[in-house]
């Protein structure tokens, strides 16, 4: 069995769909023509653009943009605990002399001016309706601020199909999986 290509980085977003139908699978006519007539041409063709976005840090799992997507998911995580970890009372939202509290437990009360300045523009920042308290969601809203859904470029109708190609959803595209779909049209 040969496989044409690997682009899962990370098997369970892919593991958690359901397997394709090879006849939902679109291709053009031009592509099924190709794929008849000249697999390995058009294979390394596909391979050759999932190297390229590789490289550019766009390179799919069980997607177009997921993995970048899960990445700023994470990062955004990320930002919300670290903020949480400064609700010392555990009410569910962070007061000012909290934050404050923190801080200086945390990196002592001898910080210069900059480093005052840094915690003040951190404290601006979250603090949306500048109350003196942040609340999950400002931390939320903070977090997608630093850390938006990204917008990446599309793949192209060709590449879609290659992938939706992969029928079982492992993140491998294998010549039987291609030759369902052409087998379905």
């Amino acid at each position: 069995m040969r496989v044409l290509w690997l682009f899962l980085l990370a098997a369970a977003p892919a593991l958690a769909q359901t397997s394709r139908d090879p006849a939902s699978v679109w291709l053009s006519d031009r592509l099924e023509f190709d794929l008849r007539l000249r697999p390995a041409q058009v294979i390394a063709q596909f391979g050759d653009e999932f190297d390229r976005l590789a490289q550019g840090g766009a390179l799919p799992v069980a997607g177009p943009d997921t993995q970048a997507r899960i990445r700023a998911a994470a990062d955004r995580a990320r930002v919300f605990l670290a903020y949480m970890q400064y609700d010392l009372d555990g009410d569910g939202t962070i007061a000012r002399t909290e934050y404050d509290v923190h801080a200086d437990v945390t990196w002592g009360t001898g910080l210069r001016a900059q480093e005052y300045a840094i915690l003040e523009q951190e404290w601006g920042d979250a603090d949306a309706d500048a109350d003196g308290r942040l609340t999950s969601g400002e931390i939320m809203a903070l977090a997608l601020r630093l850390y938006p859904v990204p917008v990446l470029e599309t793949l192209g109708r060709e590449a879609e199909a290659m992938l939706g190609m992969d029928l079982d959803n492992d993140g491998f595209v294998t010549w039987p999986e291609v030759e369902a779909v052409l087998r379905a049209r």
